[in-house]
């Protein structure tokens, strides 16, 4: 005898074997058990969820010897006829291949037939959306008033594209993605049922890689049974679906964060060498950022929601900051939109790369600045105040009424407008790279009416290059020259927004209309008199290294 596959031999025969749709069959036994069956039903949700499943243990149960019952007995002569597919009485229809007009005057012209065994006559159309808008309209009288004995099931993954008018004469009901942790629990019944020999990380992959779908799931399990000698494996997983372990991924992010960009380049081509896809590398890699900045907000996380969570993972959640991820998120997602538009979905995973290692490397020219800051400080003490004035340093203290301003007078609808289109303000004016960067590296945190903005920064040192004055007018032009609007800006550094915008939030949830703020005693060491950026892009950085630093000129 052939060999029938997983999910056929598995296939839900009762309502308590299908997995994740408690909504559904609880409804349907009760009103199986009451015998209140509607004549017409519409079935919708993602593929391998249980429509056409849930559609055949309908059929069953209100042609059952012994319904009105809430589960068919599966040993009566209708239900075993039902379950080989040879029941005179049941009729399945893919609107797929037969769409037409014809097929459904067909069905039309059979309905008034009473049934040949059982009670009901069931009709089961899947990818009902496939009908053309001639059968739609010959079904419309049929579907409103057919015969007592004739039940309609129909079944599609795309409910927009039925008519409003089909959709008002049935009772709808939406199946819904079937959980990771769903699909676990009913994979390893099936394993123990077939004594299959499964890694547990193996298992997980399966079901994340399903993406919803327990037949997708059960297919992905037959194929890796092929696949594997004796043990089915995670890595067996991984070659199957062309997807990335957890292990690559740890070390391909820890390389970013130790700024190792040849180690990085190295360890992707040698994973594109073994067949994988630039575009799924960037879905597995938004993914991994997705469980790093969930394993960063909760204490307490169910670990089939996540990653599986090794040892690397969490100490890659505790290195990586949440802006970081934010960054490196939205970084991940343009990439993902224009690898979709060219024929080198490389050169952008490599750029995408080079973005996110240029973050940390921000840290470290960060960090050296601070040092050299600190290495000063003794010596400015020996030196007049005219002197330190002229050359290096001022004191800026930020007025807490500003933020206060800003915040009484915000606006939602201003901000969520910057916030979407924020990242476009880079790449408009090459000349311009480094305070455009400047700019983006910042986030927005609140918008005004009258166009102030607050933007946070993590460090100091970058975040008082705002308050230079020609680095600041620079930037008020590239931010009007993107939205064609006039901006003010008010960078602060992160700390202090965090705590200036809990007190505003704390007294207004007391009640108080407009929040006073408490007086900022910090202030911003702000450089004075410079015409160099330390967060320079990376062709100006190789054309100071060709011609030298007394020969490039930045503007």
């Amino acid at each position: 005898m052939s060999y029938k596959t997983l999910y056929r031999t598995y296939r839900p025969i009762n309502f308590s074997d299908v997995v994740g749709q408690d909504h559904i069959t609880r409804t349907f036994q009760n009103a199986l058990g009451k015998d209140k069956i509607s004549h017409a039903y519409l079935f919708t949700g993602p593929r391998g969820t249980g429509k056409t499943s849930v559609a055949k243990i309908i059929a069953k149960a209100v042609n059952c010897e012994k319904a009105p019952t809430s589960e068919p007995c599966n040993e009566c002569s209708s239900c075993t006829s039902i379950n080989t597919g040879f029941d005179s009485d049941v009729f399945e229809m893919d609107a797929a291949s037969n769409n037409g007009v014809d097929e459904i005057r067909e069905i039309r012209d059979k309905v008034k037939y009473a049934p040949t065994i059982g009670r009901f006559k069931v009709y089961i159309i899947d990818e009902v959306h496939m009908l053309s808008t001639g059968a739609f309209n010959a079904l419309l009288k049929t579907l409103e008033e057919p015969p007592s004995h004739v039940i309609f099931i129909l079944a599609t993954t795309e409910p927009h594209k039925i008519p409003a008018t089909i959709i008002s004469r049935c009772q709808r009901f939406d199946f819904k993605s079937i959980s990771i942790k769903d699909i676990i629990y009913r994979m390893k019944q099936i394993i123990s049922v077939e004594n299959i020999k499964i890694e547990e990380k193996a298992i997980y992959t399966i079901a994340k890689n399903a993406q919803g779908g327990m037949r997708d799931a059960l297919s992905l399990l037959d194929q890796a049974l092929s696949y594997s000698e004796d043990v089915v494996t995670e890595a067996s997983v991984h070659e199957i679906t062309g997807t990335v372990s957890e292990e690559h991924l740890i070390k391909i992010f820890q390389q970013m964060t130790d700024v190792n960009a040849n180690e990085v380049i190295r360890l992707l081509d040698g994973l594109m060498s073994l067949g994988k896809e630039p575009l799924r590398l960037v879905e597995n890699m938004i993914f991994y950022c997705r469980d790093l900045f969930l394993i960063k907000k909760m204490k307490e996380i169910d670990q089939q929601i996540v990653t599986n969570n090794e040892e690397g993972t969490k100490s890659l959640a505790r290195r990586i900051s949440e802006d970081k991820l934010y960054s490196w998120i939205s970084i991940l997602n343009n990439t993902q939109y224009e690898m979709r538009k060219t024929n080198q979905p490389r050169v952008f995973i490599e750029l995408a790369v080079f973005q996110m290692i240029q973050l940390f490397e921000n840290d470290e020219v960060e960090e050296q600045r601070e040092e050299k800051i600190v290495e000063k400080e003794p010596q400015k003490e020996a030196v007049t105040e005219e002197k330190q004035d002229e050359n290096y340093t001022e004191k800026k203290f930020i007025d807490a009424k500003e933020i206060e301003e800003i915040l009484n007078h915000a606006s939602k609808e201003k901000k969520l407008k910057l916030v979407m289109e924020w990242q476009s303000i880079k790449g408009r004016n090459i000349n311009l790279a480094n305070i455009e960067q400047l700019l983006v590296d910042g986030q927005v945190e609140a918008v005004s009416l009258d166009n102030k903005i607050i933007l946070s920064y993590e460090h100091d040192g970058i975040c008082a290059k705002l308050y230079e004055k020609e680095i600041y007018d620079k930037a008020i032009e590239i931010l009007e020259s993107s939205f064609e609007e006039k901006f003010e800006i008010m960078a602060l550094p992160q700390r202090i927004w965090n705590d200036k915008r809990d007190e505003f939030v704390e007294q207004f949830k007391k009640k108080i209309k407009r929040p006073k703020l408490s007086p900022i005693k910090e202030a911003i060491i702000v450089k004075k008199n410079t015409n160099k950026y330390e967060f320079e892009p990376d062709f100006v950085k190789k054309a100071v290294n060709l011609f030298g630093d007394d020969v490039i000129i930045i503007k």
